[in-house]
């Protein structure tokens, strides 16, 4: 059977085939290609800080009582975060120049509050003590060589008492440099977390023994902080609190 079309016809039929080709091409674009959402990425800064965040140089990896709670954090708000290890007397000036999304833990000061928003609930509370060898004579660091962590002021927030006002200060780039040098003589005492301090002497190759004098009137919150307007920093804080809820015994 001999079939004849008009050229109209075949124009229309190739005008039929072409708009039926593109309503393949929209049916698999937007029903078979899946559509790829990227997670939120931040990069976090923040200190070696045993035992709440233990930086380790050889594997550049971190672990700590503050790590446990900021992984499963981000975790949670399905967020990639990357976290950088930096002195603390550097972190504390990166705040004002905006370089990272947020730190911790780092305390809630007035001043910061102008760059940073804070978590409801904190990571840890600081307390602080004064490590010294342990001898029989009376506690007295007058004129005594005292060191302290670079970038941190505690020490300054301590009564005057016990001399401490007429000790000599050196700040020191780390907890364990105070502790070896506590060791080997060349500083009298130290003025530093209670639990850091705690922490090195134990886990060190200490040949004296250490005699601790607590500070119980000093207690400071220190909190995850990020720079303004990263995130919504409700998220976080309803995040946090089921993460508290669930450690808590059940009745």
């Amino acid at each position: 059977m001999l079939m004849i079309f008009r050229q109209s016809t075949v124009h229309f039929m190739v005008k039929k085939l072409g708009l039926y080709k593109l309503s393949l091409t929209i049916f698999f674009v937007l029903f078979i290609t899946k559509p790829s959402f990227s997670a939120q990425k931040l990069t976090c800064a923040t200190t070696h800080y045993p035992p709440y965040t233990v930086f380790n140089e050889s594997t550049k990896t971190f672990s700590g009582s503050d790590i446990d709670i900021i992984t499963p954090l981000f975790e949670q708000l399905k967020i990639d975060v990357k976290i950088i290890n930096l002195p603390w007397a550097r972190l504390k000036k990166e705040i004002k120049k905006n370089r990272y999304d947020c730190y911790f833990s780092v305390g809630k000061f007035e001043y910061r509050e102008k760059f940073l928003e804070y978590s409801n609930l904190p990571t840890h509370i600081t307390t602080i003590a004064i490590f010294y060898p342990k001898h029989g004579s009376a506690i007295d660091f007058k004129n005594k060589t005292v060191g302290v962590h670079r970038g941190i002021n505690i020490h300054k927030n301590i009564p005057a008492s016990y001399g401490l006002e007429s000790a000599i200060f050196h700040q020191l780039p780390s907890n364990e440099v105070l502790f070896d040098m506590l060791q080997n003589g060349r500083i009298d005492a130290i003025v530093t977390s209670k639990v850091v301090g705690e922490y090195i002497y134990k886990n060190m190759e200490a040949n004296f023994d250490l005699a601790v004098l607590d500070i119980e009137k000093y207690k400071l919150p220190v909190y995850l902080a990020f720079k303004k307007d990263v995130i919504d920093i409700s998220k976080v804080n309803n995040v946090l609190l089921k993460m508290k809820a669930a450690t808590l015994p059940k009745e």
